[in-house]
């Protein structure tokens, strides 16, 4: 029993160390779905500016004069370019955060398998007690038991 004690005590920093792995994987993740969020919305924001700049643009081929032709299709060539950088940086993240993945679920499977450890020192430590417990209880009877013939 003593032995089972000491092995399930063992693991208690174990499973902190591994509990704290779990926790900082878990707050990479977050880092990194925070920053595809920012850039999910900077890539609608540029989204929109193209979409305002084709309207703009598409007045501007209609009117006669035709000044700004020239400087609006650069400009929107400029913001499709800004807005495919962002694209590229998605699929980045998106690889990023698939990878963090994988580590977040291979720190809680190695957390779960200490837990699932302990546990199991944990009931035979119970059955050893209740064995013990029993065994205490039987002599118990039998010494009353003695003691009245």
């Amino acid at each position: 029993m003593l032995q089972m004690e000491k092995k399930s005590r063992r693991l208690n920093p174990v499973i902190e160390d591994r509990q704290a792995q779990f926790d900082l994987e878990s707050e990479k993740l977050t880092a990194v779905r925070k920053r595809r969020i920012e850039i999910v919305a900077a890539m609608r924001a540029k989204q929109n500016e193209y979409m305002s700049g084709v309207t703009r643009l598409n007045d501007e081929r209609g009117t006669a004069n035709r000044l700004m032709l020239e400087a609006l299709e650069t400009g929107l060539d400029s913001v499709k370019n800004h807005w495919m950088k962002l694209y590229q940086g998605v699929i980045e993240i998106e690889a990023h955060e698939k990878a963090q993945l994988e580590l977040m679920s291979k720190a809680h499977r190695e957390l779960e398998a200490i837990k699932t450890l302990q546990a199991k020192y944990q009931v035979e430590i119970t059955k050893e007690e209740a064995r013990r417990e029993q065994k205490t209880l039987d002599e118990h009877s039998i010494g009353k038991f003695v003691r009245q013939s």
